[in-house]
């Protein structure tokens, strides 16, 4: 038997936990053979509560493993075991790594490219689904996976702005993946797929949903990326719990800074007086990690060499002064009226200079 098969026969039995199979590993015996021994020898297992050894004998069965592989199967569900070699890197040494984990996808892309989580609010404001989008799409543009946690807000523009760039996202489920929570983005979840992007979970299919499912899966956000970037979030958020987790993994923490009056912002400023490195750009990320963004500095000699008028020069300067503005906040920035405005706008877009996010909201198109 393979150790994940018999990873995939303990996860599935009612009681086994992740630390139980790290218990029963810690009894010096081969956990592929654990299925084979007697009745006998699991009650002497040590360390072990009895009503859990009672469960194992009761589905000491390889006709039930095989039942929960066919299931699997039947879901196109894989599954892989903290031992094999495409296991995600990073998380092999975080506390609690999970010994199994479910998937769908690319495994692989974890492990090619650097990861970065961007984590916020289910209720974003606009201004943080642009920052969620436009940060995702250039940290993608550079061949940085995007991590985050499919729900809604935030999390949900993160992954959709990576896969307007270049690279690929992976979604991080507190749910097992034949059960993408929240409903409405399973829609998201199979764009993902069809994008060559990752879902996984350490959830086992057809496993039951409980509210510490999402604190747990914070901790595999946090452990397969090299950092975590806090877009947007209150006081009291699981954003802050994925940045928490981050720190005690020795993670990079990043914070974009929001509006002082934003009760949405508190969280992100809260970190940011606690450590966590305020970013405006992503060049503020690559350096970090020492990439080189060559589109965004061809970009930047692309402007200077446009012969561009002297209006839309303005514009270009106050957004990459600001980051991502509204319209409304481009005219009051420039004093200049909103038809105007419109029309350079819409010729900036055309020529690759500028982005247009979602309700009119524009960023630089590096």
């Amino acid at each position: 038997m393979e150790k994940k098969d018999a990873y995939l026969w303990l996860n599935s039995i009612n009681g086994v936990t992740n630390k139980t199979i790290d218990k029963i590993n810690d009894n010096d015996l081969n956990i592929e053979e654990l299925i084979y021994l007697s009745d006998k020898e699991i009650y002497n297992l040590k360390n072990i509560n009895l009503n859990i050894k009672e469960n194992i004998v009761k589905y000491k069965s390889i006709s039930y493993l095989d039942e929960i592989k066919e299931k699997n199967i039947k879901e196109n569900i894989n599954y892989i075991c903290i031992e094999e070699n495409d296991y995600p890197n990073n998380l092999k040494y975080v506390y609690d790594a999970p010994n199994i984990i479910f998937y769908k996808g690319d495994i692989k892309i974890i492990n090619k490219n650097i990861g970065l989580a961007v984590v916020g609010s289910r209720k974003a404001t606009k201004y943080g689904m642009s920052c969620a989008t436009s940060i995702s799409k250039s940290l993608s543009n550079v061949g940085i996976n995007v991590i985050s946690g499919l729900a809604f807000g935030i999390d949900s523009y993160a992954h959709m702005g990576c896969m307007e760039g270049l690279g690929k996202t992976i979604a991080v489920l507190g749910s097992s993946v034949n059960n993408v929570l929240p409903k409405k983005n399973i829609y998201l979840a199979n764009k993902i797929l069809e994008n060559g992007g990752l879902i996984i979970s350490d959830y086992n299919i057809n496993s039951s949903v409980f509210p510490s499912n999402y604190v747990n899966r914070n901790r595999i956000i946090s452990g397969i990326s090299e950092g975590v970037i806090v877009v947007e979030a209150a006081k009291k958020s699981g954003a802050l719990i994925t940045a928490e987790f981050g720190l005690e993994q020795g993670k990079n923490i990043y914070a974009v800074p929001g509006n002082i009056n934003s009760c949405m912002s508190k969280g992100c400023h809260q970190i940011i007086k606690e450590g966590a490195k305020l970013i405006d750009n992503i060049e503020d990320i690559l350096n970090e990690y020492q990439i080189v963004n060559i589109k965004s500095r061809e970009n930047l000699k692309k402007y200077d060499n446009m012969n561009l008028s002297k209006e839309s020069t303005v514009i270009i300067d106050t957004i990459k002064k600001q980051g991502v503005l509204h319209i409304d906040e481009i005219c009051d920035n420039t004093r200049m009226e909103i038809k105007s405005v419109n029309t350079i706008l819409s010729e900036l877009v055309l020529k690759d200079v500028l982005v247009e996010m979602n309700n009119k909201t524009y960023s630089l198109n590096v």
